[in-house]
């Protein structure tokens, strides 16, 4: 009889290690927290924004130097009314008026 329960006993023991070995080795569990894919969008959000923000800078550059040349050009012209009036009658007189 003590034989018979020490085999039950080996038996016993060798399936629990067999289904604890089997059942460990499970798929992972999913993380808790940020979903991967809300983490990607957030940053495709921001890359996008970051983009957006260089070309509105450098559409601003560009119209800053517009503005400065036009700028400039008025102040050359303001000094010269005389000649403007001079070249005003002439383009008044090859218009027909």
């Amino acid at each position: 009889m003590a034989r018979t329960t020490g085999r039950v006993i080996v038996l016993a023991s060798l399936l629990l290690v067999l289904v604890a070995g089997v059942m460990g080795c499970g798929p992972k569990p999913p993380c808790e927290g940020a979903d991967v894919t809300a983490v990607q969008l957030a940053q495709d959000e921001s890359d996008a924004a970051l983009t957006e923000l260089d070309t509105a800078r450098s559409e601003r550059a560009e119209l800053e130097a517009d503005v400065a040349g036009t700028r400039s050009e008025i102040a050359n012209l303001e000094g010269q009314p005389a000649a403007l009036e001079a070249r005003l009658h002439e383009l008044k007189k090859g218009s027909g008026r």
